[in-house]
């Protein structure tokens, strides 16, 4: 599936997504790696865009973000999303594949950025209110030195990204941007390799995106991880 781990920094936000891509295969009705190099953080002209769960429905939600253009337009995130889950389940998809979804972004709307996910299940949960059905879906915003890890199997050992969340500091705590990108790096390291040791379904390897609170301006890298090795792959993938 996915792992990522968001953060608040404070003064930035923090976004951190692995490279494998799983696919569902409708010959097969199973879940299947399609390679190991997948750009799942998208940027858009507010911020960036991640996902974990299915590849094709999280990449056409990605594009509504991408090709969303400032022209007086109402930004409708959650129609798009809900429009794209009945077009997933007419296509073939099962209901309890894109449950598992979630989208993680940030948004700077000229004075801050904010950080949200949303979890895609909250559109299957119904409630029914003077015969009228209902869903509830919401964004959740992750607040200052808050941390939200999503992943597909969670640890039974949590000393690691709970160590993470204790040592969260915004980049005003160091003496310059280098400083403050590779003390990230070292840290991430750590969360995506011993997660890779229980999880086949990530890579070690990471992509990482950070944007400032105060302008909005932002950094993605790639970051190679080789504190275990890559080859932690009990799926089949494409040959």
């Amino acid at each position: 599936m996915t792992m990522i781990v968001s953060a608040h920094l404070g003064d930035c936000i923090l976004i951190a997504t692995d490279k494998r891509a799983i696919v569902y295969d409708l010959e097969t009705n199973l879940m299947r790696i399609s390679h190991d190099d997948e750009q799942k953080i998208k940027r858009w002209n507010r911020g960036a865009i991640v996902g974990t769960g299915e590849t094709i429905f999280l990449n056409r939600i990605s594009d509504y973000f991408i090709q969303f253009e400032e022209n007086g337009r109402p930004f409708k995130q959650m129609d798009t999303i809900y429009e794209e889950i009945e077009r997933r389940l007419l296509e073939g998809i099962p209901q309890d594949v894109l449950k598992n979804n979630t989208i993680i972004f940030s948004i700077f709307d000229g004075t801050k950025t904010s950080l949200y996910s949303i979890q895609i299940e909250l559109f299957f949960e119904v409630s029914n209110k003077n015969g009228i059905e209902m869903i509830h879906p919401y964004m959740h915003e992750i607040k200052a030195l808050a941390v939200d890890v999503t992943c597909f199997n969670l640890p039974p050992d949590m000393s690691n990204l709970q160590n993470f969340q204790r040592h969260l500091k915004g980049l005003s705590a160091f003496e310059d941007e280098k400083s403050f990108i590779e003390y990230y790096i070292e840290q991430l390291k750590q969360v995506f390799g011993k997660q890779a040791e229980i999880d086949p379904s990530i890579t070690t390897s990471f992509d990482l995106y950070i944007q400032s609170c105060e302008t909005g301006r932002s950094i993605a890298i790639h970051v190679k991880n080789s504190l275990i090795t890559e080859n932690l792959n009990y799926w089949d993938r494409d040959r």
